[in-house]
């Protein structure tokens, strides 16, 4: 069992311990690329095209928008709700890089996800939707 744990430890630091805290909490020290995100992503925004479709669709069809449209929808510590995690009511850089507050924490870069791939965007950016919403998946496209 502790070597179970200890591998945990070593290869998966981010999703053993951290927690979502929100973008503002990236501002200190990334600065350059939070203003980049907030003035040039839409993903910044991202809550605002659910709240224009969330009277035509279905409470099911919303809980499926919330999944790419927020932070950390169905995971641990994620977005609930604008009321309980406004926080995280958007896309944020906790989608991309991983629950950020041990990071934040300690400041060690083990703690988040560095390196960015194509792999990470498709987990929204699916073929599907790339049909039906016109998008491209764009790797930092905007982001930062």
């Amino acid at each position: 069992m502790r070597l179970i744990i200890a591998l945990l430890l070593l290869f998966c630091p981010v999703s053993v311990f951290s927690e979502y805290i929100g973008t503002e909490a990236c501002k200190s020290c990334h600065f350059k690329q939070y203003e980049s995100f907030i003035t040039h992503s839409r993903m910044s925004r991202s809550l605002e095209a659910v709240e224009k479709m969330k009277n035509k669709i279905t409470p099911e069809e919303l809980k499926t928008c919330y999944q790419c449209h927020t932070t950390g929808y169905g995971k641990k510590g994620g977005f609930v709700s604008v009321q309980q995690t406004p926080h995280l009511k958007n896309t944020g850089c906790e989608v991309c890089h991983g629950p950020g507050k041990k990071h934040v924490e300690t400041k060690n870069p083990s703690y988040i996800k560095r390196k960015v791939t194509l792999k990470t965007c498709e987990s929204c950016h699916t073929e599907e939707r790339i049909r039906a919403f016109r998008f491209k998946p764009l790797l930092y496209g905007g982001a930062h």
